[in-house]
């Protein structure tokens, strides 16, 4: 009876550290420490994630957000964030994501084409992201 009591508080105790250490909360999901950049692009899929599906349940958004500070954004990598190829990425991003706020854009077509600057980037600067990012793409009709 004794054992199965010390056996008890010795998986109490290691589930009570493992439940508490910051690492094991992360998991494997994201390794690295997060930047802000990072945060910035998590926030930006899930909310291309609900614009596609509005989009598909034909409850097209009135405003789109643009997501600007991806220009200023710390990333894991400051050197890559502030290489011109970046900033140049960063800038058709931003355009076609404010080309989703004309009336007069046929919004399926307007979306995936801000999709496809997405996955250019990271094709270029950070492939991790890619098989996520696919995701988001629209059906073709």
């Amino acid at each position: 009876m004794k054992a199965l009591s010390i056996f008890s508080a010795i998986i109490l105790t290691t589930l009570l550290f493992a439940c508490n250490n910051k690492e094991a909360d992360k998991g494997i999901m994201y390794p690295n420490d997060d930047s802000e950049l990072t945060m910035v692009m998590r926030e930006m899929f899930d909310y291309y994630a609900g614009v596609k599906k509005d989009i598909q349940d034909g409850n097209v958004p009135k405003e789109f957000k643009t997501f600007e500070d991806i220009h200023t954004a710390v990333s894991t990598e400051p050197e890559k964030a502030q290489s011109d190829l970046y900033k140049a990425m960063a800038q058709v991003y931003a355009d076609a994501a404010n080309r989703l706020n004309d009336d007069n854009v046929d919004i399926n077509k307007a979306y995936n084409e801000m999709v496809d600057h997405c996955m250019n980037c990271h094709k270029q600067m950070c492939p991790g992201p890619t098989v996520k990012i696919k995701k988001l793409y629209l059906a073709k009709k």
